[in-house]
């Protein structure tokens, strides 16, 4: 666990150490927000890499001013992640999200960027109904005196949840 005390973070003192913060530059005027271990930050760090969009990625945990930005965006939280595109802040957004801000403030920079299908969080409850109703469906199979049919249904199950959730690309 961190603990953050007066004038430190991590028992470092204020300003030594912290590499200089990266801003974001005429090819990238979307930054991120974001730090280690967070599962969120990931996923949107992800989304955005598979997107194409190109952005600055900066942790917070390495740049005290950064996490002065995203607090006085979220409010006094350090809420990550955070994108910020041109004057817009975006707390905890889906890959959609950060590129409909993006086709709002800078068009330009969404040349080859794929839509960011299927990466919303709408698409988890779907994703479980159908290996929810392939599982159910191998209980039955199996109930009726079937067991092969039933193997063969959660190999099913298996590959439509590893597809719905990673895709193949």
């Amino acid at each position: 666990m961190r603990v953050r005390k007066a004038g430190a973070w991590n028992g470092v003192a204020a300003g030594a150490g912290y590499r200089p913060m990266p801003t974001p530059t005429p090819s990238s005027p979307v930054i991120v927000y974001w730090r280690p271990g967070c599962g969120y930050c990931a996923r949107l760090r992800h989304g955005l890499r598979r997107s194409g969009l190109v952005t600055t990625e900066v942790n917070i945990w390495d740049h005290p001013e950064a996490a002065a930005t995203v607090r006085r965006i979220a409010g006094g939280n350090e809420t990550v992640p955070t994108v910020v595109v041109g004057e817009i802040g975006l707390i905890n957004p889906t890959v959609s999200k950060v590129l409909e801000a993006v086709a709002a403030v800078a068009p330009e920079h969404l040349a080859g960027v794929e839509p960011a299908a299927g990466t919303g969080r709408g698409s988890a409850p779907l994703r479980w109904a159908v290996v929810g109703s392939l599982i159910v469906a191998s209980f039955s199979v199996d109930a009726l005196g079937h067991p092969g049919l039933s193997w063969a249904l959660d190999g099913v199950a298996l590959v439509t949840f590893l597809v719905l959730r990673f895709g193949f690309r």
